[in-house]
Order: structure tokens, then C-alpha cells, then sequence
């Protein structure tokens, strides 16, 4: 146990190299961390209102968003009007949902930010988590926004394990790429 504790603290006390990638992974995640608390909270104001089949209506006039006009048409259709016909119940899951995990990306882009090798192992379990979901959507509803998204993910997972080498340093042990060995005094 003490060495599992051990290896524990070495492991996540590591300060970790910045790289480009590194620089646009914490982009991407501050990114959605933003659009998806503010969306979060956006959702949650309108599942306290009691009118909102009218505020979408409103919407609706008010950004001319009538069927077949582009994709800003489509994206309200998608996203709006069916927001109107859930339950509030469900209403406020999903906006509590995308706020908690807006939250999680943020603290994602901080640990980045900050350097900590922990946030490299958040942001790979944290994506690869969703890519079984993110599959299933493509193969049902498949678009090319949905499709980028995947290969983003799939391009962070795997750069994070092969070129990070997260599951392959030990204290004590030579490094993965032999440059240099891996200090044993923890």
C-alpha cells in the first residue's frame, strides 16, 4: 500500500512539458468548459420559466428562423423547440448536467494550464469515456461536425498515451524514450 501510495504522489505531484498540443487541448477544453456552463446556465433559467413554448416563439420571430433556412435554422430546431417539449424535470437534469460538465473541462484546461501531470490523466479519461457515445451518435445521426469532434477526441486520446507516455514511467525505472531515468527517491 505504501508504495501504491507512493507512486501515487510522485506521479501526480510531476510537473508535465508544454507542448503545442498540450497548448491546444487547454484551448479546446477552456472553450467548452465556457460554452458549456454558459448553455448550462442558459437551460436552467429557461426550465424556470413557466412560458417556455412562448419564449421559443419569440425566438423563433424574432431571429426569422424559419424551416429550411441553414444551419442556424436547423441548430435551433435541434436544440430549442425541442427544449420546449421536455419536462422540467428533465429540463433541469440536462442543465445541471452540461454545467457540472462544463466544470469538469474547466478544471481539465486549469490542471493543463498549470502543468499538472494529473490533468493529462483527467483529460484522457474524461475523453475516452465519451467516445462510445460519440460513436453511437455518428452511427445513428451521423454529420460531419459530429464526425470532427470524434476524430479531435480520438487524436487527444491517442497523443496523450503514445507521445506523453502516461502508463508507462515508474519511479526507479528508465524512461519510456531513454533520455533520461525516472528519480527513485520519492
Amino acid at each position: 500500500m505504501k508504495r501504491l501510495r507512493d507512486w501515487i504522489r510522485w506521479e501526480f505531484g510531476r510537473e508535465i512539458e508544454v507542448t503545442p498540443a498540450i497548448r491546444l487541448i487547454t484551448i479546446e477544453r477552456f472553450l467548452k468548459a465556457t460554452i458549456l456552463v454558459v448553455g448550462g446556465i442558459v437551460l436552467a433559467i429557461l426550465s424556470s420559466r413557466n412560458d417556455v413554448h412562448r419564449v421559443v416563439q419569440d425566438l423563433q420571430t424574432q431571429l426569422d428562423l424559419t424551416p429550411g433556412r441553414g444551419w442556424v435554422g436547423n441548430l435551433y430546431t435541434a436544440t430549442i423547440a425541442k427544449w420546449g417539449h421536455l419536462s422540467t424535470g428533465t429540463q433541469v437534469a440536462v442543465a445541471i448536467g452540461a454545467i457540472l460538465y462544463g466544470l469538469l473541462e474547466g478544471l481539465e484546461g486549469v490542471g493543463l494550464l498549470l502543468r499538472r501531470r494529473w490533468a493529462e490523466y483527467l483529460v484522457l479519461i474524461a475523453t475516452a469515456a465519451f467516445l462510445p457515445v460519440e460513436i453511437e451518435e455518428i452511427l445513428r445521426r451521423p454529420t460531419v461536425f459530429k464526425f470532427l469532434a470524434l476524430l479531435i477526441n480520438l487524436a487527444i486520446v491517442a497523443y496523450l498515451i503514445w507521445r506523453k507516455r502516461l502508463f508507462l514511467e515508474r519511479p526507479g525505472h528508465v524512461r519510456a524514450d531513454n533520455t533520461e531515468p525516472v528519480p527513485a527517491d520519492l
